[in-house]
């Protein structure tokens, strides 16, 4: 096995022992995937060029959403792209009246990220490269002796964001930052304005004399001037995730529900009408999240006739589509999964388990027959559960692998002519 480092072996296995996605060393476990991952890479280069895509991702839980969106972060962020994600909750929407929207896009701010900043907080070293890129392009050295020249630089609205809303106090807030921290400051009023932190407009005009501030109806404007932005810096353009679409499913007011549809309906519209540039967006939800008639997205017509399938999916999957199902992993799949978190666990502790393939294949079916149906078994709780027997293992090295799983009739039921697993799909 190709060698990984101790700190990331140490979050891979904390992460998946705990059933949650890793935000480091995914690529050393991806398994499958291929079409999907292909369908991403796509809308990175559509992305690149100034297009992008909208898409919703359905799968059950622990089917692998959340795993498939950290990966293409992860691949994001090395192929020059900056990305944003955030967790919708009850707190935390596309649109609220107690400004659950402007959390949401609070939390993308937080989590924006860049190749050299992975685990966030990357929005203020993207500023400093967006403000080094203007200004070398206008041949300006950034010092003190040339202030007042580079803030006028800074506040004239480059071409690209001139037909964008904000664009104006967008400059006005960078030119203001350049100014206080070339001034012994640290351009705090102007990262609460990016930061969407300011409660009123008059004190934003008070502090930067801007005209507008971010709020729960035009904080998507915002993403939009950060993927141009991002391309201004230096960057191929910006990658928005968004997980657990399902709170908006769940969510008790008729009302409620359709206003955060009606904002997803026209941020969908805007990106696939080319009205954003730069921009991709995903969601993550359950299939009830969009398929229920009567509180999911397909209760909402306009984003039904939208995100339906096609015709010609009856029968085929399209990986190409708005929306993309994720199926269960193969037999095959799972089976490599499991041998490579085993690999992993061993590297981990420096400790040989003793546990040969034929045995992690005996495990598998041990798992899935403790199930009440085979449908229901995750590979999060596949991973998670061979995570713990080997924590169990190694702790207690005098017990067979055998009298753990024992009760489960698992060397009856196997069979050595059957290609891994039968026809149970985990």
């Amino acid at each position: 096995m190709q060698r990984i480092p101790k700190r990331t072996l140490v979050t891979m296995m904390n992460a998946l022992s705990s059933g949650v996605v890793p935000r480091r060393g995914l690529e050393y476990i991806a398994v499958g995937r291929r079409r999907e991952t292909e369908t991403f890479l796509s809308d990175m280069e559509a992305t690149a060029e100034g297009g992008g895509a909208f898409r919703v991702i359905s799968g059950r839980y622990g089917n692998g959403k959340s795993f498939l969106m950290q990966m293409v972060r992860n691949k994001a962020m090395e192929e020059g792209f900056v990305v944003m994600d955030a967790d919708l909750s009850i707190n935390r929407r596309l649109t609220g009246g107690k400004n659950e929207g402007l959390a949401t896009y609070r939390e993308l701010i937080k989590n924006t990220a860049v190749k050299s900043r992975p685990d966030g907080g990357a929005m203020e070293s993207l500023i400093q490269d967006y403000i080094s890129s203007i200004l070398e392009n206008d041949g300006t050295d950034n010092d003190i002796t040339g202030l007042e020249r580079s803030c006028a630089i800074l506040s004239s609205v480059p071409p690209s964001l001139s037909p964008l809303p904000f664009s104006r106090d967008f400059v006005v807030s960078v030119s203001e930052y350049l100014r206080d921290t070339m001034s012994d400051g640290d351009g705090t009023s102007s990262l609460r304005w990016f930061k969407g932190e300011y409660d009123s407009k008059r004190d934003a005009k008070t502090d930067l004399g801007v005209s507008s501030i971010p709020d729960d109806s035009n904080w998507y404007d915002m993403i939009k001037i950060w993927a141009e932005v991002s391309v201004l810096a230096g960057y191929k353009g910006l990658i928005v995730f968004i997980d657990e679409g399902v709170v908006l499913y769940k969510l008790q007011s008729k009302i409620s529900r359709s206003n955060n549809y009606e904002r997803m309906l026209t941020i969908l519209n805007d990106i696939m009408q080319g009205k954003s540039s730069h921009l991709s967006m995903y969601m993550c939800g359950t299939p009830e999240f969009i398929e229920d008639p009567n509180r999911g997205l397909y209760s909402y017509e306009a984003l039904r006739s939208r995100l339906v399938s096609g015709r010609y999916e009856n029968t085929v999957d399209n990986y190409m589509g708005p929306v993309m199902t994720l199926r269960p992993l193969s037999n095959e799949d799972v089976f490599v999964l499991i041998r490579t978190i085993r690999d992993l666990y061993e590297l981990r502790y420096d400790w040989e388990s003793c546990v040969d393939d034929a045995m992690l294949e005996d495990y598998l079916r041990t798992a899935v027959s403790s199930s009440i149906s085979s449908s229901m078994i995750t590979p999060r709780e596949i991973t998670r559960d061979l995570i713990s027997l080997l924590d169990t293992m190694k702790q207690n090295p005098d017990v067979p692998f055998y009298d753990l799983i024992e009760g489960r009739s698992v060397e009856a039921d196997r069979d050595p002519d059957n290609d891994l697993f039968g026809d149970l799909e985990v």
